[in-house]
């Protein structure tokens, strides 16, 4: 019944004010946590940080990088669409003073209190992308273009948790582009998506997943077409394309997301590690 509501209500209400809505319930929803602990947290109605606790979240997703791509104190790090800060966080505070973190998004608000919350002894800097996205209301220059803020083969890790889940296909294949650019050879890119392969397919045909999505194009399938950033999957053919032409391989299997059963299981998104070759 609650799914059936909230489907009607992202089909007939104005993208903006279901983005609101949601930041306000989850604002309120969040007041008993930052009553019990007093360090600062973003206001999602300031900038969507996503789902669950700022804090305990952040620690989880650091320790799934650090295990799934063999993050180390030393590593030099870019982090693609860091939002408030989340995980540069706790990577900042890992990293030692040979290590190095670079955070970029499009949203000023967000990169103001990561720069704020961010502390440690490596070298730490926040850049301002000025692209356009319409799930967060941002007018610029076309993303697919961006170039990473980051000289070639200079990097050991990069990270994009919750972006690919945003962008169109020619965003998705630019950035890709440029994780290759920026990567050392042996360097990885720890990203979420929704990888839509043949097991994706037959549950989406069955109407099981959590997430329903629908063709969008020739490579993407997007959970609603009037506003496909809201929530898109590629097409996995597609997807390992644009890989390879970045030269970048599969470093471990891609890790499932629950999206694609019909009840909470583990990890939301698709878990992918690359390698550049």
């Amino acid at each position: 019944m609650i799914d059936a509501v909230k489907r009607v209500i992202h089909r007939t209400t104005p993208r903006p004010l279901v983005n609101f809505l949601w930041n306000v319930a989850s604002d309120i929803k969040d007041l008993p946590v930052r009553l019990r602990d007093r360090r600062p947290r973003p206001w999602r109605i300031v900038h969507n940080t996503g789902g669950g606790d700022f804090y305990g979240g952040a620690e989880r997703l650091f320790q799934q990088v650090r295990d799934a791509a063999g993050l180390t104190p030393s590593d030099h790090v870019l982090d693609i669409g860091c939002g408030a800060g989340r995980l540069a966080i706790p990577v900042c505070a890992f990293l030692d003073e040979a290590g190095s973190y670079i955070g970029f998004d499009i949203v000023r608000a967000g990169l103001i209190f990561a720069e704020r919350a961010t502390r440690g002894r490596c070298a730490i800097r926040f850049v301002h992308a000025d692209l356009t996205n319409r799930e967060y209301g941002r007018a610029g220059s076309n993303a697919a273009g961006y170039r990473f803020p980051a000289d070639d083969a200079s990097l050991d890790l990069a990270v994009a948790t919750s972006l690919f889940t945003h962008v169109e296909s020619q965003v998705a294949a630019g950035y890709l582009k440029e994780a290759g650019r920026v990567l050392k050879p042996g360097g990885r890119i720890f990203l979420t998506a929704f990888i839509v392969d043949e097991a994706a397919k037959a549950a989406l045909a069955q109407g099981r997943p959590r997430l329903s999505l629908q063709p969008y194009g020739a490579a993407a399938w997007a959970a609603d077409p009037r506003h496909p950033e809201r929530a898109i999957g590629f097409d996995a053919a597609s997807f390992e394309r644009w890989c390879a032409d970045a030269g970048l391989r599969p470093a471990r299997a891609l890790e499932p997301g629950d999206w694609r059963e019909d009840r909470p299981r583990s990890e939301f998104q698709d878990v992918i590690v690359l390698e550049k070759f």
